[in-house]
């Protein structure tokens, strides 16, 4: 009876080989394509990003001669050229995102696939062992009339338990490869979000140098006379700064008060004060749900439909003991909303978590002498900021400083070479040099 059981047995285990064999190389096949496309438009993008390049040489070359029409207009075309190129890379990086979003979701079903199977095949396992384990020693030898059956039923066993242990680790590996690709997915959503965003910023940025174009030749009539008077009346004019501003002044920022603040947290930590205005314009920009969120729905709720338990009570105790400190209701100051990626919860206009704003906010005490420090109130906001652009290697002035520290600041790695790092490295570098026009 147990021999014949363990017979009937193989059929089960060839058919879950032969699944196992048909899944792989059906995923396989269309994996193979999927990377295949994403390389494509990685080469693509690359490709884009040397031309971006050329432009930004060209960029700078005209910055460094001095202001006529010709150059001015010269520089105006090359901007205009290098942030359609920019835009068309984003659309590059939007698609290839996607598809690596729709692998990723492919190999969590696929995984989630293959740990049911198992799932399925170890219940096989233990009925079959538990049925062996049923029969007394009598009822063993009675079973099998000669030697030779006894001990192939014991090797049957055997294989059995080895099956049941193969299948308990492949279910292991599985979970842990499926708890990856989530972690991976959600990154990749995030990154996402963040390059429509980014495209947002840049569009509209394109317009508006076009816009600059074609007023500078209205106003100059293609005279170099009328350009000079116009250098000399725009020359520090808080009206340019305004234009530069303008997701700053959403959130209750005047232009008056980013230069103010932005040079005095800039002049503490030893950086632009350019630099970090054009990067908390553009983090304003990419959050454009700032302000409007609560705690309790769009952060600590948030992390726990996440499964992210622990972090959901980290955010919360670091945001609760904000609040307290500066003696505020904490359902009444607002956070960003919980986007269509991760969760909210980012304070005021630097936009740190609660955690992260703990982390800076004694150096923060130090240099403005506000104890304790405001995430909400913007002379603490454009500190913290300023630290850790500081921190990141904006010490240094100069592109390759600035570049590796407005990475750091959006990824936390200055060595980030995803695309949502390039062109938010980009779009910081190129906003900065228009404020420092006018600063």
């Amino acid at each position: 009876m147990t021999a014949l059981k363990h017979k009937k047995t193989a059929p089960f285990i060839a058919a879950i080989v032969l699944w196992v064999f048909f899944v792989f190389f059906c995923t396989a096949s269309a994996a193979t394509s999927t990377q295949e496309e994403i390389a494509e438009k990685q080469r693509q993008i690359e490709e884009i990003q040397k031309q971006i390049e050329a432009y930004q040489l060209q960029v700078d070359t005209t910055r460094s001669k001095s202001r006529t029409l010709e150059n001015e207009i010269g520089g105006l075309n090359a901007k205009i050229s290098q942030l359609t190129l920019e835009i068309r890379g984003l659309e590059l990086s939007i698609n290839k995102t996607s598809l690596e979003i729709n692998d990723t979701e492919a190999k969590i079903g696929d995984a989630s696939t293959k740990i049911g199977k198992h799932k399925n095949a170890l219940a096989q396992f233990i009925k079959i062992l538990h049925e062996a384990d049923q029969k007394t020693l009598t009822e063993v030898l009675l079973n099998n009339p000669t030697l030779s059956n006894f001990f192939n039923n014991l090797n049957s066993i055997q294989v059995t338990q080895n099956n049941l242990g193969n299948t308990i680790q492949n279910i292991k590996t599985l979970k842990i490869s499926l708890e990856e690709y989530q972690a991976d997915l959600e990154d990749k959503k995030s990154d996402l979000e963040r390059l429509k965003r980014v495209e947002d910023i840049e569009k509209s940025n394109l317009n508006k140098n076009k816009s600059d174009k074609n007023k500078l030749l209205k106003d100059t009539k293609g005279q170099e006379s009328k350009f000079q008077e116009l250098i000399k009346k725009s020359q520090k004019d808080i009206e340019a700064i305004r234009s530069q501003v303008t997701y700053l002044q959403q959130y209750g920022v005047t232009a008056e008060d980013a230069v103010k603040y932005g040079q005095l947290a800039a002049i503490a930590t030893s950086i632009r004060p350019a630099f970090l205005i054009a990067i908390l314009e553009i983090e304003s920009g990419l959050g454009r749900n700032v302000g409007t969120g609560n705690w309790l729905n769009d952060m600590y709720e948030c992390y726990r439909r996440l499964g992210k338990l622990s972090r959901a009570e980290a955010e919360k105790k670091a945001f609760f003991q904000i609040v307290e400190q500066l003696g505020l209701d904490p359902n009444s100051v607002k956070v960003s909303r919980e986007p269509n990626y991760g969760c909210g919860g980012a304070l005021g206009p630097a936009q740190f978590l609660p955690s992260t704003w703990l982390g800076y906010a004694e150096r923060v005490a130090r240099l403005t002498g506000n104890n304790p420090p405001n995430p909400w109130n913007i002379e603490d906001a454009f500190m913290a900021a300023a630290i850790k652009l500081a921190d990141g290697g904006a010490t240094s002035k100069d592109k390759t400083g600035e570049t590796r520290a407005a990475k750091a600041y959006i990824s936390g790695r200055p060595t980030c070479t995803s695309s949502i790092c390039n062109y938010y490295s980009n779009a910081v570098l190129r906003k900065a040099s228009e404020i420092e026009k006018n600063l």
